[in-house]
């Protein structure tokens, strides 16, 4: 008999169809020809058994197959060839959003989400004191979750999926929106599901979570299984396929550069508070800290940083180019702050990228693209703009 939280997969093949020439008219769709569209194999004869009571993670590049590997898990896709074998209920957490209705509160959002995932009303009215309190929402349940963060979304959606009490979890990249409080409750909670028998499966670009969280691994590379594994050697054997020069730092973050300079980061808030502050007031000031260190004399060295969208998208940055008074940093360590009077930033998730480089051949002394991340809450009346910039302009007429 098969434990329940045992995952069988047997040479599953999944495959998509992408067409060559996109449709304008009915007509185009009824008349185009068969051979228009190529086949697409998002995996690749998979063979897998994921042991109940553990907590498992696919690695891999974008596009190799790890998320059409959850889908095919949770029945959301069917795959073409191969059967998957599940035994007990699966909770999923996908898609950010997934299952939110934009005008309905956080509040009723949980009754609607809990009521998908097979929850009673009744269950979901006993343990919703619970489900908030984890979210950590408490301040904006009340509020349409159309003015939430895709953190905030993370963490409402993570919060109904662990109080379904699934035999298996499956959890896709919403966790990396989270910010650093929140994923470490996230982990003690995946820890508290393994301990009580329960299966993780976890798809996440972080490598740091996934050698934190995890037992065993899976390398997935163009829809097949390169590697699987103890957790250590599966990740060491996908960074090195990926760059010699790419590592990670004891907090888990992707690092790249000579290391000649090591770079940290500090966001400091106007309530002091400092390090990594779980949320930012969309117009309040901020400072960005950082902390450099090296044994060596550098001379012209280049600070510089990217605010990025939890979607990767740009938001804002500058550097030191063109700043006079830094022409050589150490040997020993010190500070370099950049002050921003008001951080006019929308609601939503953001992370930093932050580089130190020589000012003449642009050589990498230290690079994260991830190097800290925090959520940004609405300040009062912000919720009715768009984007990821608050203007500060003002209507008028007559």
């Amino acid at each position: 008999m098969t434990p329940t939280g045992q995952i069988d997969i047997h040479g599953v093949w999944k495959t998509f169809r992408i067409f060559q020439n996109r449709n304008t008219t009915l007509k185009q769709a009824l008349i185009r020809r068969k051979d228009e569209f190529e086949e697409f194999w998002a995996l690749r004869d998979v063979t897998l058994t994921i042991p109940s009571g553990t907590t498992f993670g696919f690695v891999g590049a974008n596009g190799a197959g790890k998320s059409t590997m959850l889908k095919v898990l949770a029945r959301i896709l069917v795959p073409d060839r191969g059967r998957i074998g599940i035994s007990g209920s699966v909770s999923a957490l996908l898609e950010l959003g997934a299952g939110f209705h934009p005008e309905l509160s956080g509040r009723e959002n949980i009754f609607l989400n809990g009521n998908i995932l097979g929850m009673s009303t009744a269950d979901v009215r006993h343990r919703l004191d619970e489900i908030v309190a984890f979210s950590g929402l408490e301040q904006f349940i009340d509020q349409p979750v159309k003015t939430y963060s895709s953190g905030m979304y993370a963490r409402l959606g993570f919060s109904v999926a662990v109080a379904v009490n699934p035999d298996i979890l499956l959890v896709d990249e919403v966790l990396a929106v989270g910010d650093e409080q929140f994923q470490r409750r996230c982990a003690e909670k995946m820890n508290e599901l393994r301990s009580g028998g329960r299966t993780v499966v976890l798809v996440s670009h972080g490598l740091g979570q996934v050698q934190q969280l995890c037992d065993h691994a899976a390398w997935l590379d163009h829809g097949s299984i390169r590697l699987a594994g103890p957790t250590e050697e599966v990740v060491d054997a996908y960074l090195a396929s990926v760059t010699t020069a790419f590592r990670l730092d004891s907090r888990g973050r992707q690092r790249t550069g000579s290391g000649e300079v090591q770079l940290e980061l500090e966001l400091l808030t106007p309530d002091d508070r400092s390090g990594a502050p779980e949320q930012i007031l969309s117009g309040d000031p901020l400072t960005l800290r950082f902390h450099w260190a090296t044994t060596q004399s550098i001379e012209n060295p280049v600070f510089a940083f990217t605010v990025r969208a939890a979607d990767g998208y740009a938001v804002a940055g500058t550097s030191t180019v063109y700043q006079d008074g830094l022409t050589t940093i150490g040997p020993g360590s010190g500070v370099v702050e950049y002050t921003i009077p008001r951080f006019n930033v929308l609601a939503g998730s953001y992370h930093i990228a932050a580089a130190i480089t020589a000012r003449q051949s642009g050589h990498v002394y230290d690079h994260s693209p991830h190097i800290a991340q925090f959520d940004v809450v609405p300040a009062g009346g912000g919720e009715a703009h768009q984007g990821v910039l608050d203007l500060g302009g003002s209507w008028s007429g007559t």
